[in-house]
Parts: structure tokens; sequence; C-alpha cells
């Protein structure tokens, strides 16, 4: 039964009386509305027009899901001219880990998981275009808008393939109002299908609609829909749909594309209400909040920059982080100190999946029955969901898509001359604001030469060697591992790496290793390993296919800059070249990046390969080293 408020009470006596009241006045409950003016008819026409382009400006991007016999009923929405494509989780689990995906004009298209989180209800899966479509083919795509800016009263369209209604694959299109943000809804089983900080929505959302996009009137995604409240009887949406923020997604998808079974993120700890303060109620002594600093009874200021106001508040936030996640937050303490925080996110466990009961034996050259089929797609689910969480998959895949973000980025870089040579004039300004000069000469074939007051550093393609600027010191040969725990090196490693085929080659084979935080900006974090599993750390910012640049951000020797790393700032165009250098780089430290030096540019010029050539022989000519002279006598 639903509770009838005083306020309910009210307002249904107030439409009421202005109802009689309209009646009593016109004399016809049925009156005709006053005509139009031109300007009004103008603004009704032109909002049409408005709705219609957004609806064909998207609708080519919206997918219907199958699984592999083309059965089943769920929705998509591809996100880049390759096929990347949002869908829920839940989706995929019906499905299974391959199928087909139809988009509208009756193209249907393979498509495999890539990776998926079982905790958001959010996966992504990879459009796979047939072999005549040609090398060129791009799929018709939406890119991802931001959902903060999404308000109560706003127009949403949801798209998908509810019921399996569609016969040419082309979505059913629903329009409504955003009639609520930042909503909760509880999940099903252990820390599972939770929707945090959601979208609440009234454009009818119905059983194959989930997975499907809600759309702006700007032709972006705000949200993936997944979820809404029915009737009891026949599964018919009642108003009440929720959409899955874009900007979670935003925070997951790195960890998606490196093919993991993703977990959210908690500090271990739970906040409640007390008065009007949020305060830590439980804490595990051995979790990485304690460890940081947090202790039981410590009011919770700030979480991820936003003052919290409530426990729930607090909550909602904390959904749409994933494990490894370096969150940020503000405590007052007992003695009303306020301390800053910050610390990466332990994980949210799953519970196992339960084992499919085996496939019987059938005799050889039988085709396998229906059931049969749908036992051994949930074998392949269970085997998926029993993966160990938050560790890489598909290798391939993931190096997939390491080439899919880098190539695109390193193409200014490698499509001049190699023989283009610049040279890099330097102040580094230290903690005391005392100030020390580095120069830094590059080669467009990869190599360079580092060089302060006492000491010159070159990598020369395939080694680094370091030598004291005087007439009797030997040259070293330097590892890897040397080389990028020293700053110098390090920045140099970071500015040249545009023109390294692949980048950062010498440390090891990149592949994506999750979602992170870097320079107030989300980052896709990536790793590269040597032959001793040594690991080399490096942060992008941006995609290919958004308004914002990809970028290197950052690069260290660990994934927590817990021995200094290098951040990049300030990336400007290289004279008349088609790519830009940073012209400020930080050594900093830790997960708050605490700035120790910085590098800041003063002059930057080309040179010709010559004297980069003669540079090398000055420095580093061995016939002037005291170790082979010695030798050769």
């Amino acid at each position: 039964m639903v509770s009838v408020t005083p306020i309910n009470k009210l307002l249904a006596c107030l439409f009421n009386a202005l109802f009689i009241c309209t009646v009593l006045v016109t004399g016809n409950s049925f009156a005709d509305p006053p005509a139009l003016t031109d300007a009004e008819l103008k603004k009704v026409l032109d909002f049409q027009q408005r709705r219609v382009d957004a609806i064909d400006q998207v609708i080519n991007s919206v997918v219907a899901i199958y699984d592999e016999d083309r059965g089943g009923g769920g929705s998509g929405v591809v996100i880049t001219p390759t096929g990347i494509t949002l869908t829920n989780h839940h989706v995929i689990i019906g499905a299974g880990v391959k199928g087909w995906g139809g988009i509208a004009g009756d193209k249907m298209f393979r498509w495999k998981l890539i990776g998926t989180d079982p905790g958001g209800d959010v996966s992504l899966i990879q459009m796979i275009a047939d072999e005549e479509d040609g090398d060129d083919f791009k799929f018709p795509f939406t890119p991802l808008g931001d959902s903060d800016v999404v308000e109560v009263g706003d127009w949403a369209l949801a798209m998908g393939n509810p019921f399996i209604l569609t016969e040419d694959q082309s979505p059913t299109v629903t329009l409504g109002i955003v009639s609520g943000v930042k909503r909760y809804q509880s999940g099903a089983g252990k820390n599972q299908l939770v929707y945090g900080n959601c979208i609440q929505v009234d454009s009818s959302i119905n059983p194959g609609n989930s997975g499907g996009p809600l759309f702006n009137f700007s032709g972006e995604v705000i949200g993936i829909n997944g979820r809404g409240s029915f009737q009891d009887r026949g599964r018919v949406n009642v108003g009440l749909g929720y959409a899955i923020s874009s900007n979670q997604i935003k925070n997951f998808i790195p960890e998606l594309l490196a093919t993991k079974l993703v977990e959210h993120g908690t500090l271990d700890a739970t906040f409640s209400d007390r008065g009007d303060k949020v305060v830590c109620s439980t804490l595990s002594v051995d979790s990485p909040a304690a460890a940081a600093g947090l202790t039981l009874g410590d009011e919770m200021l700030e979480f991820e920059g936003v003052p919290i106001k409530t426990a729930n508040q607090f909550t909602n936030l904390i959904c749409t982080l994933p494990e490894g996640w370096p969150a940020r937050m503000k405590i007052r303490k007992a003695d009303k100190s306020e301390v800053a925080l910050q610390l990466r996110l332990f994980g949210l466990p799953y519970a196992p999946p339960s084992k499919p009961a085996p496939l019987k034996k059938r005799n050889k050259g039988d085709q396998p029955t229906q059931e049969e089929k749908v036992k051994f797609r949930q074998m392949e689910m269970a085997m998926l969901l029993s993966a160990e969480p938050g560790t890489v998959r598909n290798r391939s895949m993931n190096a997939q898509y390491v080439r899919e973000m880098i190539e695109p980025w390193q193409e200014p870089f490698v499509s001049g001359s190699r023989e283009r040579c610049w040279y890099l004039e330097d102040s580094v300004t230290g903690p005391n604001g005392e100030t020390t000069k580095l120069s830094t000469w590059l080669c467009a074939d990869g190599r360079f030469v580092v060089e302060n007051k006492t000491h010159a550093w070159i990598f020369d393609g395939d080694d680094f060697h370091q030598r004291k600027l005087d007439a009797f010191s030997p040259i070293e040969t330097l590892t890897a591992v040397e080389a990028k725990l020293r700053f110098e090196t390090l920045q140099a490693i970071a500015l040249s790496a545009g023109f390294q085929e692949p980048p950062f080659s010498v440390m090891g084979d990149l592949l994506i290793d999750g979602s992170d935080f870097c320079g107030q900006k989300i980052a896709y974090r990536f790793v590269a390993s040597d032959q001793d599993d040594d690991p080399f750390y490096m942060w992008l910012t941006g995609t290919p296919y958004s308004n914002d640049p990809v970028r290197i951000r950052k690069c260290s020797a660990d994934i927590d800059c817990d021995g200094g790393g290098v951040l990049l700032e300030v990336w400007e165009s290289v004279l008349e070249e088609p790519f830009s250098l940073p012209l400020v780089r930080h050594k900093v430290q830790g997960l708050s990046e605490e700035v120790l030096l910085t590098i800041t540019n003063d002059k930057l010029s080309e040179i010709p390969i010559k004297t980069f050539e003669e540079l090398i022989a000055q420095r580093f000519d061995k016939k002037q080293d005291p170790a082979q002279e010695t030798d050769a006598e």
C-alpha cells in the first residue's frame, strides 16, 4: 500500500481546486488553449527539431545484444569508432562471453567480452567488424558526457531493445526527464549490482533496455540504463528507471580495458551520522585507512574533494570508485585538528560463483542441444567470475588496447625525419627556491643526452651511460633500473618516449594496469616490466576519441611514487613540429604528488644532428675513457 503524507494531500487538494476553478471560469473543462504567437510557435518547433536531431545523431551507436545463438536480449552502446561497447554485467551473465550485436539497418557483428564489473553492473565488450568491411571501417559511436552536470528536469533519451521488439536492429526510443540524481540502489548477492550516485529517470526502462544508453540532447551518453521499478505482474515500467552515471563508468574503463574482473573500492571502515557530523563508527585495524591515520570517531569532512554532509552521501561517492583508487579525504580529529589523508582503496570481494552441473557425454557427431549450449555458456561465465580480481586475464587483448591508446598520440612524433634534434635549456628550482641549470638534448630516433653541473647521462638507443664532467672519470653503464631511479634520466625518458617505437620499450612491454588519478585527472595507469619483473609505471590522461588530448602525465619506478617520479605539465607545440613536449616537469613523491623539484624550460631550439653527434663524441668518446686506456695498456 502507498502511504499518503499530509503534503501529498495538500498537493492533491490544490490540484483539484485549480481544475475546478478552470472549469468555472471557462465554462468548459476542455476549453481551447489560447493561440500561440509566432515566436512561441518557433520555440516549440525549434525544440522539436533539436529532439529529432539528437536522436538522429546517436541512434546508430545503440546495440542490441544477443548470445551466440542470437537469442536473449539486452542493449549496449558503442563508445569508440573501434567498436568498444558498454553494456550491463547482468546482460553478459545471460549472453555469455561472446555473441552477436545488432545496430540499426539490420547489421550484425560478432562481439567478445573485454572486462566486467559485477559490483557496478558494467561490462565492456568489443564489437568485431567483418573482413569485408575493410581496414578503414569505423563503428558509429557516441562519447561519454559529464553526468555531474545532469540536473533534475533535464530531458533524457533512453534507447535499447525492450521486449526484443526490433526487427531490423533499430532501437526503441523513449523520452522523459531526469527525476532524480545521486540516487542509491542496493545490490544483490555479495557486493554485486550496487547502483551508487545513479541517475533516476521517468523515461521508460523495460526488460531488454538493460545496458542501453541514456542520452542528453547534446548527443552524449550520460548513463547506462540498468534498472527499472516494475509492477508485480507483467514487468511493465511504472516510471522509475535507474542509470549508472557516465562519470562512474569513466573511473572504471581503464580497469575494464585491462581485461580484469573488477572490484569496487572500500576504506574497510563505515561512517555514521552523529548529529550534524559524519563519523567513523567501525574500522578494521589492519586496513589501509587505519595505516594512513584514520581512527574511530574521526569526523569525515571531505571525500574526493566533495564536502560530506551525510553518511549516505559518502556511501554514494565511494560506490563509484574501483579497488586501488588513490582516494583523498579530509578528517577532523578529536583534538579538532584537520588532517588530509590519501590511500589506495581496498577491494570489496565477491562470492565465488556456483559451479554449473557438468555436461553429459553425447555420441560423437551429435550436435549440442540448446540446453547444452546454455550450460556451456554458464561454465564459461563461472570461469570468468572465478578469475583473480584485479589481474590481467588476457595479455594480448590488453596489448591491443595499449596500441589503440598510444599509437594516435605517437604518430606526430614519428611522422618526420629521424634525424631531427632539439636542445632544451632548463632551470631547476629546489624546495627552498635555489636554482640550478639542466640541459637536455633529444633526437627523433629516441636517443638523448642530459647534463647538469657535474654529470652527463646518455641513452644511445640500447643502453644508458653516465660520466662525471672531468677528464679523469670513466664511463659507467647504467641498468634500466638505475636509470629510472635517477630524476635527470627519468624526465628525459619521459621526454623522448614519443620517439621510441614502441614507447618505453627499454623498460619492457607496456600493459594497461588500471585506473588512477594523476595531476587532478582520471588517468590510465600503464606498467612495463623487465626480465626480472621490475616494474616501470606510466600514467596517461585523455583518449583518442575525446576532447581531452592524450598526454603522458607521470612516470615512476613504483606505483605510489614513494621513490619519486616525474609529473609532466604545460605541454606545448615544439617550434614547427606537429607534436608537443612538457615544458614543466616536477619531481614528485608519494600518492599526494608532493613537489620536491621543478624543471622549467627557458629555451627550446632545433639543432643539426651533427651537433648532437659531436656532443656525444665529446662527452662519451671511449677513446677518452681512462678505463678503456687502462685496458689497452
